[in-house]
């Protein structure tokens, strides 16, 4: 798919319809999240903290955690708003990525390739999941995800059924085990 990799360790979802977005009021600076893909890989996300109003992540290559993979911007309230690779490629999304938060979810997604595509989908919220399913217009859905929310409003594992991702450790972040 010519678009982009959509869930990552780090995209949020609301502890209630009323507080959207990743908990980062809560989260202190330096929190290191670990987890792995199904395909092996291995990643850790590091809070840096803000840029302005706007929450800064950055994820690298685990389990050093000191190859550069993204730097990915979040909204003061916690959305997704873009990511920055490392090779110079950069995603967006405006308002902001909302593929986690309950009901109907629309966005711009453009990135350096030149796409320019407009995403429509619902979330349906089931206890700790969020089941997501949409796509962009004119092209065919993407396959529906399931997501588990941990602390911090984050996506602590997903699966799509031809990929999942879970994370493993907390570091930083309060002492608290992975859910």
């Amino acid at each position: 798919m010519k678009h982009l990799v959509l869930f990552l360790a780090l995209i949020a979802v609301p502890a209630t319809a009323e507080t959207p977005g990743i908990r980062f009021d809560e989260m202190p600076v330096g929190c290191r999240i670990y987890g792995q893909y199904s395909t092996g890989e291995k990643v850790v996300d590091v809070y840096v903290g803000k840029s302005g109003s706007r929450h800064v992540v950055k994820t690298y290559k685990a389990p050093a955690g000191k190859k550069l993979i993204r730097t990915t911007t979040y909204s003061p309230n916690g959305l997704m708003l873009r990511k920055d690779w490392a090779d110079g490629n950069w995603e967006s999304f405006k308002p902001a990525s909302c593929i986690n938060v309950p009901g109907r979810c629309n966005y711009t997604y453009r990135n350096s390739d030149g796409a320019d595509s407009s995403y429509q989908g619902k979330n349906t919220l089931k206890g700790t999941k969020i089941v997501n399913r949409g796509g962009f217009l004119g092209e065919p859905p993407f396959p529906t995800i399931t997501s588990t929310m941990g602390r911090f409003n984050l996506q602590v594992a997903y699966s799509d059924g031809a990929s999942s991702f879970k994370v493993t450790k907390y570091e930083n972040c309060d002492d608290v085990p992975a859910s």
